[in-house]
């Protein structure tokens, strides 16, 4: 009987091991960091994303209920991109006043999610780009707020 026990056990312990080393294989590296060089480039026009499908496909998004006119970009050739909500994304993804305007992202994509991280961008202003920095990126201009969210140099306090 104690032989059949140390059967059992040994068999169990295999499992557990077999198991352990299984997934030791099949769990994926974690990937590497987003690099300034991977960047790239992509040009469309900021719009409401659930305005947008519902225009294109007859969708039923219920802006003013739940996502607020969440923003997103629309590419030239009808293809829609979610920005990633993060510091930079969020501002894009909020900010009303960029609504309808040219953009061109620097950032990266994630084609098969259809996502785009952004790192800076710039709005189309008549026939030249401009470039918008943090403070800009927020949306906020002298007076919306009566100038306390606005870093020294937006506020005119910087050197």
């Amino acid at each position: 009987m104690k032989a059949r026990h140390l059967h059992v056990l040994a068999a169990s312990l295999a499992v557990v091991l077999l198991g352990a080393w299984g997934f030791a294989e099949d769990t994926p590296q974690a990937p590497a960091k987003r690099e300034l060089k991977d960047r790239v480039e992509t040009e469309g026009t900021i719009v409401c994303i659930g305005c947008t499908l519902e225009k294109q496909d007859g969708a039923d998004p219920q802006c003013t209920l739940h996502a607020k006119h969440a923003q997103g970009l629309l590419l030239a050739d009808g293809s829609l991109w979610t920005f990633v909500d993060n510091a930079k994304g969020h501002l894009l993804i909020t900010n009303e006043k960029l609504r309808g305007k040219e953009v061109k992202i620097f950032g990266w994509k994630s084609p098969k999610a259809q996502y785009l991280e952004v790192s800076k961008y710039q709005v189309k202003d008549k026939d030249k780009w401009v470039a918008y920095d943090y403070c800009k990126t927020c949306g906020f201009e002298p007076g919306d707020n009566h100038d306390k969210d606005l870093c020294e140099d937006c506020a005119g306090e910087g050197k």
